[in-house]
C-alpha cells in the first residue's frame, strides 16, 4: 500500500509539474509534447490535480503513523 501511494504521488507531482509548466512556458511545453499539451489543456489538467495531489500527500504523510498504531492494537 505504502509503495502504490508514493509511486502515485511521484506521479502526480511530476504531472502537476509538467501541466504547471504548460500554464506558463505553454509554447515550450506544446513543442515538446508534440502539441499534446496546450495551454488550455494543461490548465485542466493542473486544477484537475489538486485534489488529488492532496489527498495522496495526507495518505503519503498519515499512513505509516496510522499503520504503526493499528500495529500496536
Amino acid at each position: 500500500m505504502k509503495k502504490a501511494v508514493r509511486w502515485l504521488l511521484l506521479a502526480a507531482v511530476a504531472l502537476y509539474l509538467v501541466s504547471g509548466l504548460g500554464i506558463t512556458e505553454f509554447r515550450t511545453v506544446q513543442h515538446l509534447t508534440f502539441g499534446l499539451l496546450g495551454k488550455d489543456t494543461a490548465f485542466r489538467l493542473h486544477d484537475a490535480l489538486l485534489a488529488p495531489f492532496i489527498a495522496l500527500l495526507i495518505l503519503h504523510i498519515g499512513l505509516p503513523p496510522l499503520v504503526r498504531l493499528l500495529r500496536r492494537l
